[in-house]
């Protein structure tokens, strides 16, 4: 997965998720059902309805761009802009409910000439990213929602004057190499595996939904299409023109470890009717072995010397997380029908929820202490966790249904006996860059659209403080000294951005009437980026995010 700011703390559940959109008949006022037709027609109209007038005092960072534009993305050097312009929804049912296409532009976030990369372009993910290292742009053009397909370009973001170069013409996965030197993308069911920007790109595979570089870019494992019996391959990157060496048959999920010298991959079980079995192999011999039976959940520990998985699960029920060498063998055994897990940072322990509910979503929150220390658990009915960067502390939520009903946040520090309530009713959590603080929104009213941001310093020395009160979402700055936060207006669908100091407690409102999320750019996240998309001022902004 790319994403344009990594390690950035953003809020869960701010933005809405692309799910699909059902596809049965609408019930007119009549009672009767309205045609496929009649639908795109309404709602033709009604996208051409003037756009609200905006916040009155909208407008007060520095213009990049002017226009109606959507999909904001700020690539990962926080050096340039990308975004939509004139995104329309396609006249087609059955497609996510905010799914555009428009012409993708791109502009540096200190200012400069916009430039028109390609129209038909969407803002679905895998439509367009940046491969790593920000120099190169990946976008499909004239994209077609039935065929989730389009022609693949690919733009220099250093040379302005450089076109953009066509590469295929039905491109339904592209995926660029972990050091932003190659790229693989599926052009008309066959993979194809070449040299960023423009080749030359040798066929590998014909029938081939997706594939993934190894951590050190030198392997490239693919997928093939369940008509091609959903069979796994790898292919050296060095020599493409080599037959691909054939992993296995009917694979599921798989997983390749941090150091590039494993990859983990599950198979449909044959003694277990709708499981699967986890295998290994290593890396680039490819000599395969079983390691569990009904295999759900895996993953390497980020050093790459441990591999957890679950064994031995039933159909809705998980199976009893075990641990063992990376390299393979017998594993010993930590929790009890597990459904998730996580390694700390460091691969010191590792956290689980286990005895997993799937009907609640939750479970008993255990870690683990590596290499052999015992399970502790230290919550219950536990959603999700999350694990501090040093590897120390984990944050998680725990419902409380006596006296009343409450979901609280907790923390549980390594070699404690117990975890600690950090606070009561929280809607979003995390910890600081450093692990400085553990951050939450509380008190929230207005379903969840304004909040107080509260942080408590680690190790724990007091109670929680109030940093702001009335926020709808925050981000951190990469050095976690400054913060990012929007505030719901209660006159539009837009909100305010503001700039806050952890240091000297100070806050300074930037702008007003934008729309979410609000990025850092520049050098050293010197800048805020965003976008208006409602008034005569709509464009894309930037203004120093100091105060």
């Amino acid at each position: 997965m790319m994403r344009m700011r990594q390690g950035r703390l953003w809020t869960a559940g701010l933005m809405a998720s692309l799910v699909m959109a059902g596809t049965g008949c609408k019930q007119g006022e009549n009672g009767g059902s309205e045609a496929p037709g009649v639908r795109r027609a309404k709602a033709a109209a009604a996208a051409e309805k003037p756009p609200p007038p905006g916040a009155p005092g909208a407008g007060q960072g520095k213009l990049l761009a002017s226009g109606r534009v959507t999909d904001l993305r700020v690539t990962a050097d926080g050096r340039f802009a990308t975004y939509l312009v004139n995104g329309k929804k396609p006249a087609l049912d059955g497609i996510p409910p905010q799914m555009v296409l428009g012409e993708l532009y791109v502009v540096p976030v200190e200012g400069g000439e916009p430039r028109k990369l390609g129209e038909g372009v969407t803002n679905v993910p895998g439509g367009q990213l940046v491969a790593p290292g920000s120099k190169h742009v990946l976008f499909l053009t004239g994209y077609n929602p039935a065929t989730q397909s389009g022609a693949l370009n690919v733009a220099s973001l250093d040379d302005a004057k450089a076109a953009p170069v066509m590469l295929g013409t039905a491109v339904s996965y592209m995926l660029p190499s972990p050091d932003g030197t190659k790229l693989a993308y599926v052009d008309g069911g066959k993979l194809k595996l070449g040299a960023l920007p423009s080749g030359p790109f040798t066929d590998v595979a014909g029938e081939v939904s997706t594939a993934q570089f190894t951590p050190d870019s030198k392997t490239l494992l693919f997928k093939r299409r369940l008509s091609a019996a959903g069979g796994m391959a790898a292919i050296s990157v060095e020599t493409p023109d080599a037959p691909p060496v054939k992993v296995g048959d009917q694979v599921g999920d798989y997983e390749v470890s941090p150091d590039g010298q494993r990859v983990a991959f599950q198979v449909r079980s044959e003694s277990v009717r709708g499981l699967y079995d986890l295998y290994l192999a290593e890396l680039p011999e490819l000599k395969v072995k079983r390691l569990a039976v009904a295999s759900g959940v895996f993953a390497f520990s980020p050093d790459g010397k441990w591999l957890a998985r679950t064994e031995n699960g039933k159909p809705n029920v998980p199976g009893d997380l075990y641990l063992g060498p990376a390299t393979g063998g017998a594993g010993r055994k930590l929790g009890v029908q597990v459904e998730k897990l996580a390694f700390s940072p460091d691969s010191q322990a590792v956290g689980f929820l286990e005895k997993y509910d799937s009907t609640a979503n939750a479970g008993l929150m255990s870690v683990a202490a590596l290499p052999d220390g015992t399970t502790k658990q230290v919550g219950g009915r536990v959603p999700n966790f999350v694990w501090g960067s040093d590897g120390r502390h984990v944050a998680f939520l725990s419902r409380i249904l006596k006296p009343a009903y409450s979901v609280d946040l907790m923390l549980y520090t390594l070699g404690e006996e117990r975890a600690a309530k950090v606070q009561q009713g929280v809607f979003g959590y995390g910890f600081t860059p450093g692990n400085a603080q553990v951050v939450f929104r509380s008190n929230c009213i207005r379903n969840g659209r304004s909040c107080d941001f509260m942080a408590m310093d680690l190790p724990r020395q007091a109670d929680p403080r109030t940093w702001l009160q009335g926020i709808f979402s925050y981000k951190l700055s990469e050095d976690g000294q400054r913060v990012l936060v929007t505030y719901a207006r209660m006159d539009s669908d837009t909100y305010d951005v503001a700039v806050y100091d952890v240091k000297t407690q100070a806050r300074k409102t930037l702008d007003q009437g934008v729309q979410v999320p609000v990025s850092f750019g520049g050098k050293n996240d010197s800048l805020a980026v965003y976008a208006i998309t409602q008034g005569p001022k709509a464009g894309i902004y930037s203004v120093p995010a100091t105060l």
